[in-house]
């Protein structure tokens, strides 16, 4: 049987010192004139808002901060209707994987000729575990989207996004052409974000890039990219911590683009997709989600697949030499665990105030998720169950 590897449609990715000046030319590559930008209330009226506005120059129309964590409908339906007071025809994002997801989120809804985001709940993915997916397509152009992230969440690599109803459940939503044509990694652009946001959304992007390596349909290209993310994260991110270090900032920001590299071959898997609906449910910040449930994940993955968690300890920078698979995996397992608790973030569902009683919302609805089917394990409700007392 033949295999089959779709690239992905990011067009150009600008990195480096100064990289936000090149944001100019890529929106003009574009054809952008009338330019939204979308951001968040913390960065509004920063010298980081006005550097970016400085250059994009008067094709700047408009500036939106109403971006919500986890994207509410309710958020969506207040940014659609604003922007369409400005007639953008292309939007800059400047923030997490939040203000992204927004930014797809009206970039569809504008395209479709929507005049809120609750219209966009007909075209939100249904599963049905383990393989039942029932999908009504976008059929508008949406807006184009160019990224300038300030975390590592890397949702600026894929055209999923995630938007929470009102009842808390996170549903996806999936177009190829919501990708952001150009994304601009710049570590100046970096500074302000809190450092426990910043070490978060590096955990997330160690769970794109694990999660990617242990899919049950794994590829050549996204199983290098997603090793080499792995060690530029273990050897990186405990460094950025000072936002002075640019060199350890930038190695950050390429091993998120890194981690989603191509990520739509594969998918992700459990951790990502009990962790959206922790997300949606508890208000939990999606790093942290992949603080707690990775490590839980990966107890059950070393069972199944305990040469690629062998392969993680060794990314992670492990000594493995003389172990067999099932031996290194553990240590992989425990490696994973020690560096996340060694950056002093969150390791157990309770110290991020989830309860138990949300449990079986919270299994119903991840096993409602798409990108639990490419985990490399088959899983029933239960089985998430016993993962999230195990992560408790």
């Amino acid at each position: 049987m033949a295999f089959v590897y779709e690239y992905p449609t990011t067009e150009r990715v600008i990195y480096g010192p100064d990289a936000v000046s090149g944001l100019a030319e890529a929106v003009d590559t574009l054809g952008g004139e009338r330019v939204l930008l979308l951001t968040t209330r913390s960065l509004l009226g920063t010298a980081l808002e006005a550097r970016v506005r400085e250059v994009l120059g008067e094709r700047c129309v408009g500036v939106l901060s109403d971006v919500v964590q986890h994207v509410p409908t309710s958020s969506v339906d207040v940014l659609v209707q604003k922007a369409r007071g400005y007639s953008p025809d292309l939007i800059v994002t400047l923030g997490g994987g939040s203000v992204t997801d927004a930014a797809k989120a009206v970039s569809a809804s504008i395209g479709e000729g929507y005049e809120d985001g609750q219209s966009l709940y007909r075209h939100r993915i249904v599963f049905t575990y383990p393989d039942t997916v029932d999908l009504r397509p976008f059929t508008g152009p949406p807006l184009p989207i160019v990224a300038v992230p300030t975390t590592l969440s890397a949702a600026e690599y894929d055209g999923i996004f995630g938007m929470t109803s009102s009842a808390g459940v996170k549903d996806l939503y999936s177009d190829t052409r919501l990708t952001p044509r150009v994304v601009v990694l710049d570590a100046a652009v970096t500074v302000l974000t809190p450092e426990r946001l910043w070490l978060g959304t590096g955990i997330r992007a160690l769970d794109h890039a694990i999660e990617t390596y242990v899919s049950r349909s794994p590829t050549p290209v996204t199983d290098a990219t997603a090793l080499h993310a792995i060690k530029l994260l273990a050897h990186n991110l405990p460094a950025s911590r000072d936002p002075r270090d640019h060199e350890a900032r930038v190695n950050c920001l390429v091993a998120g683009w890194l981690s989603m590299l191509g990520v739509a071959n594969v998918t992700l898997g459990l951790s990502h997709g009990i962790g959206h609906q922790i997300g949606g449910l508890c208000d939990v910040p999606h790093g942290e989600t992949s603080c707690v449930m990775l490590p839980a994940v990966l107890e059950r993955v070393k069972e199944v697949a305990p040469q690629r968690l062998a392969d993680i300890a060794a990314a992670m920078g492990a000594d493995v030499s003389g172990r067999t698979p099932e031996e290194a995996a553990t240590v992989g397992v425990e490696a994973v665990r020690s560096f996340i608790s060694g950056l002093g973030l969150p390791t157990t569902l309770s110290a991020v105030g989830v309860r138990r009683e949300q449990f079986p919302a919270l299994a119903r609805a991840a096993m409602e998720d798409m990108v639990v089917a490419f985990a490399p394990l088959d899983v029933r409700e239960a089985d998430v169950l016993e993962l999230l007392e195990r992560a408790y």
